[in-house]
């Protein structure tokens, strides 16, 4: 299986839970011209818009949780980075976020979907993980009702900055599933029910008691 075409891969992340653990997402942007690769004056264009989601206060994204990184990489139709061609990384400041203290384990997430124009099928949709809102979950064990608006207006938000960013590109779905598919993004999905993404639990440390009989 390989990917239809050389594409970018635009990864963001931080810390979590006071540095003891880390958070990250990705999305794949199809380039404005074949084999066009990433450089650090386009990740550097992203770091404003890419901080602006962060802070969003309608996310509820945990003051425990910082924003530390933005990379874009070049990856290949093999899924590797092609022969001589490196990825950029913007370094920001540590950026906790603004929604207050965790609600949520480290490995509960807030799934976000990106629809293309294709109602079903493989390449359809991409999906990425945020990490699980500092704010109160609903009786029936859900995240609060206004998080998925929020959620849905800040990712239109940072894709539009991202498509009108000069030479990077539009994010799409990119798949290597079959003969591999390469579609725009042109809808953001949200819903409220958690999602858990274990290895984002993974570096945290255990503490076990016991208690003879």
């Amino acid at each position: 299986m390989t990917f239809p075409i050389t594409h970018k891969l635009l990864t963001i992340g931080g810390t979590a839970y006071s540095s003891t653990e880390e958070w990250q997402f990705g999305m794949r942007i199809i380039p404005e011209t074949v084999g066009q690769g990433p450089s650090q004056a386009q990740v550097d264009a992203l770091a404003t818009p890419i901080s602006t989601f962060w802070n969003t206060a309608g996310m509820f994204m945990p003051t425990t949780h910082s924003l530390t990184f933005a990379k874009l990489a070049p990856i290949g139709q093999d899924g590797h980075y092609p022969p001589g061609e490196i990825a950029f990384e913007h370094v920001f400041t540590a950026d906790p976020g603004p929604g207050g203290g965790p609600v949520f384990p480290a490995a509960v997430a807030l799934a976000v979907s990106l629809m293309t124009s294709v109602p079903r099928g493989r390449g359809h949709a991409g999906r990425f993980y945020l990490p699980g809102p500092a704010s109160a979950m609903t009786p029936d064990g859900r995240h609060s009702t206004g998080i998925p608006a929020a959620v849905n207006a800040a990712v239109r938000t940072l894709i539009l900055a991202i498509n009108s960013a000069a030479d990077v590109g539009t994010v799409g779905v990119i798949t290597s599933l079959g003969s591999g598919t390469s579609r725009t993004v042109v809808r953001v999905r949200t819903g409220q029910r958690p999602d858990i993404i274990r290895r984002r639990s993974r570096q945290q440390l255990e503490d076990y008691q016991s208690l003879d009989l």
